[in-house]
């Protein structure tokens, strides 16, 4: 049986910024589709570089990826429309039953996508991950771009109520400053390129990617179906393109 293409989703974000959550909301919603967490490509341990300022594991730098093994596995992705390797988890992503949506929304979602969906003709791929769109052969990968920001002061509040993560060898709980120093810092320096004046808290500059807040204030249920819509048309424009091509 012949593989259909891959189109891929980028969902990208500072820590905190809520991609997992939107990742795996979208991927439900698109049965049949691959949700991929670029976190399940972290490093061991031993092999996480340290700051020698702190004398501290950096987590949130490329260098505690593989970065090259996740680049090559969305390169194999797109070209022959199936995973090579089954990443090892590591249990930090929630399921869709915690974020309390209730039954009605997907009976809405399924009456009004539903058809469209079953009918994709090609594999849709949710890549969720902090550093999609710094590295410019990376980020050539995604057919869809998606950015989720939220006011630094709501990012940090949103980490530090995380009591930990789940690494490849043992648990990680954030030091009181590390998300000053560490996240935040390589949020900033990683993605300033893609701002006006390098101002990762004013506009983005990167036609190519759309942005999404989430704050306080935001439905993710509305952001959801964005998103959706997003999949849908490029699917469509995609599709339309290789038949007249």
């Amino acid at each position: 049986m012949t593989s259909k293409p891959a189109l891929l989703v980028g969902i990208s974000g500072c820590s905190s910024s809520g991609k997992t959550t939107l990742s795996k909301l979208a991927s439900y919603a698109v049965p049949g589709s691959i949700l991929i967490h670029q976190d399940d490509f972290y490093k061991h341990d031993n092999e996480i570089p340290i700051n020698e300022e702190y004398m501290l594991q950096n987590w949130d730098c490329a260098d505690a990826l593989h970065f090259e093994a996740f680049t090559r596995e969305l390169q194999n992705i797109k070209s022959l429309g199936r995973m090579s390797v089954k990443p090892v988890k590591n249990d930090n992503h929630d399921g869709v039953l915690k974020f309390n949506i209730d039954d009605g929304f997907w009976e809405s979602i399924n009456s009004q996508y539903g058809t469209r969906i079953k009918a994709l003709s090609y594999m849709v791929v949710f890549v969720e991950g902090f550093m999609l769109y710094h590295d410019e052969c990376l980020a050539s990968l995604f057919d869809i771009k998606l950015l989720l920001r939220a006011p630094y002061a709501t990012l940090k509040a949103r980490r530090a109520a995380r009591p930990g993560y789940r690494t490849l060898d043992s648990y990680w709980i954030d030091p009181p400053y590390y998300f000053d120093e560490f996240v935040y810092k390589s949020y900033a320096e990683s993605h300033r390129s893609l701002f006006a004046d390098g101002d990762v808290e004013g506009k983005l500059l990167s036609s190519d990617i759309t942005e999404i807040l989430n704050d306080e204030t935001t439905d993710i249920r509305n952001v959801l179906v964005s998103v959706l819509e997003s999949v849908l048309n490029v699917e469509s424009e995609l599709t339309s393109n290789t038949l007249t091509g």
